[in-house]
């Protein structure tokens, strides 16, 4: 007999000797979802849940040989449709009896959760078994319900890693949107999404969580207005800290500015003029940074030698009648030949949509296009008309770089925001990214989740 290494001993015994060898056969017999999904357990399992049968053989061939398929190598490469084949087969809202579908999915729900937990595993396996858990469905075909719970407190949880929490929040984005197309989350979703959004949108944000984490956050954001339409004073304190924190990415505090202009009531204790006054502060602060970044990547262009909107090849947006001309001096002495004026340091395209989005959604913040809702419909006297004006400024420059999206209308769109008058706040005033590397981290690129729409 062979005799085996401390430390595999160890391992065996720690898992449970028998369970563990029980597996490495399982795994064995079937390398991939495809051959267990074909074999005549699986055909077993899945033919005694729709006659209404969910017994301990249910339970251990669910828990044992078909879930642990989501860890399995063969299937790493077509792990998403691996994962909607299980849920379609092992929990199949379709085919199972509804009394058996609810035990199997409590089940699978309580074994996903675990391995989702579970530090030890390959982080592909764990974000995968709470992407699973959003994705259980009850005999309605709507979201499983009792998923709700899992998701929210995995979402919240700072010590799980952020990638999970991430899968969670999708999966409690789900359960909202469920409910809010059918009329409206009940009081125990509402409550319990409500508590984990917050505990999200308030916590310091990490830096090792890096982008997941302001992702979370956004996200957070938006579906707080489905779980709690209106903001209760510490909902709209915590959201309005955010909208304030220059520290934030522009777009996490785009998504704060929105939150606060849907929710805000006369009854949640807001200071609407300070917090009109960090909006038109988020709309310079984007447009300054934009504008920084782009002129010190042409500065770094020039330096090393490369085209400039001056050169061939060069290209300001908006401007395309220049692009490939001749650059003064190409023909003949300098300054002779094809000429015209300089167009400004040259700016991506959807780095300008971006911006224009982000306008208008400030815009609708202060005030909606009915002017029925928003921040301004809490401001009184003078700030109110202030606001109004602020947010056709915001629509106008919106346009204004839709139209001509250009270093140079970006500028003027800045100008006129700056020269737009507000009511007396005591908000934070924002400032750009003094650095070009520190206007780089600010800046999200062009596929950013929580950017710009991309058409």
């Amino acid at each position: 007999m062979r005799l085996l290494r401390l430390p595999t001993l160890m391992l065996l015994l720690a898992c449970g000797w028998p369970a563990c060898a029980a597996r490495a056969q399982d795994a064995a017999q079937y390398p991939t979802w495809s051959k267990l999904e074909a074999s005549a357990e699986a055909k077993d399992y899945a033919e005694r849940l729709k006659k209404g049968e969910f017994d301990a053989a249910s339970q251990a061939f669910l828990e044992r040989v078909a879930l642990p398929q989501l860890a399995a190598e063969g299937n790493r490469k077509t792990i998403e449709r691996t994962r909607r084949r299980m849920r379609e087969m092992l929990l199949g809202e379709r085919t199972a009896d509804a009394a058996a579908l609810e035990k199997a999915c409590g089940v699978a729900a309580g074994w996903l959760a675990a391995q989702a937990r579970n530090k030890q595993l390959d982080p592909v396996v764990q974000v995968n078994a709470m992407l699973m858990v959003g994705e259980l469905r009850g005999k309605d075909g709507r979201p499983w319900p009792a998923a709700a719970a899992t998701l929210a407190a995995a979402a919240a949880d700072p010590t799980c890693p952020a990638a999970v929490r991430v899968a969670a929040a999708a999966g409690l984005a789900r359960h909202l949107e469920a409910a809010r197309a059918a009329g409206g989350p009940d009081a125990g979703l509402a409550a319990t999404a409500t508590k984990s959004l917050l505990a999200i949108i308030t916590a310091a944000p990490a830096a090792a969580d890096g982008a997941a984490g302001d992702w979370l956050v956004s996200r957070a954001l938006d579906m707080l207005p489905a779980a709690l339409p209106k903001a209760t004073p510490e909902a709209a304190a915590a959201v309005a800290k955010i909208l304030e924190d220059a520290s934030r990415p522009i777009d996490v505090r785009v998504r704060a500015a929105t939150v606060l202009g849907a929710t805000a009531t006369a009854e949640s204790s807001i200071d609407a003029a300070r917090s009109i006054a960090a909006i038109r502060g988020v709309a310079t602060a984007a447009l300054k940074g934009d504008l920084l970044t782009a002129a010190e990547r042409a500065m770094s262009r020039r330096m090393s030698g490369q085209a400039s909107p001056m050169m061939p090849g060069g290209f300001a947006v908006g401007m395309p009648e220049f692009a490939g001309a001749p650059f003064p001096g190409q023909q003949g002495g300098f300054g002779e030949g094809v000429g015209f004026a300089p167009v400004g340091d040259p700016i991506d395209l959807l780095v300008v949509r971006r911006d224009a989005w982000r306008l208008v959604t400030l815009a609708n913040a202060i005030s909606d296009a009915t002017g029925s809702r928003g921040l301004a419909t809490l401001a009184a006297g003078p700030a109110a008309a202030q606001a109004t004006t602020l947010a056709q400024a915001l629509r106008a420059a919106a346009a204004s770089l839709q139209q001509m999206p250009d270093a140079a209308t970006m500028k003027q769109a800045l100008t006129s925001l700056e020269q737009a008058p507000v009511a007396p706040g005591t908000a934070t005033p924002s400032k750009p990214a003094g650095t070009a590397a520190a206007a780089e981290a600010a800046e999200p690129p062009a596929n950013d989740p929580f950017g710009a729409p991309s058409n």
